[in-house]
């Protein structure tokens, strides 16, 4: 595995490991600026690149349980089931190399997905369906998130959660 330091936002330490990825280069791309609430300040940032199998799911989680700061239980059981519906979503629709970054900021656990597809999601799931439900599962049980376009490299598909949650209960709605 090979790695290289730079300073990441705050002066912090960032990460660049790459593992698996023999195709085309994917931008190593730093916080995005509205995914964190204003004045956190970011502690670690860690990212990996990877190609787009599905083996790479099981990866990811890995790497991200690897550099998530101490969380309960639920927390951390939100946070590799979203890490999973975000990587199987690249993986099955972009096919493109994929990179997983995770931040740890003084109040939150910020995971991000960027891929080289430019197209969004458009799923929308029914009763019929096997799938489709990532994304709604993904807004119901994170702080926050969103899919930012990048015209010129991709997308990049992100979840927020809390590291020291007040209320337990979901964005979208009662447990």
């Amino acid at each position: 595995m090979a790695s290289e330091r730079r300073k990441g936002r705050g002066g912090k330490q960032h990460s660049c490991a790459s593992r698996e990825h023999t195709g085309p280069p994917v931008s190593c791309h730093q916080v995005l600026p509205e995914a964190l609430p204003p004045g956190e300040n970011v502690e670690t940032t860690h990212h990996v690149h990877l190609e787009p199998a599905p083996r790479v799911v099981a990866a990811a989680r890995a790497f991200v349980s690897e550099h998530a700061p101490d969380l309960s239980d639920d927390a951390r059981d939100a946070l590799l089931l979203l890490t999973s519906e975000l990587v199987t979503n690249a993986v099955i629709h972009a096919r493109t190399p994929l990179e997983v970054g995770i931040t740890v900021s003084s109040g939150s656990v910020l995971v991000a997905v960027h891929d080289l597809d430019l197209s969004r999601p458009a799923q929308q799931p029914y009763s019929e369906r096997e799938g489709g439900w990532g994304l709604g599962l993904v807004h119901a049980l994170a702080a926050d998130s969103a899919l930012s376009r990048h015209p010129q490299g991709g997308k990049t598909a992100w979840f927020r959660l809390d590291r020291f949650p007040a209320d337990p209960t979901p964005r979208g709605g009662d447990r």
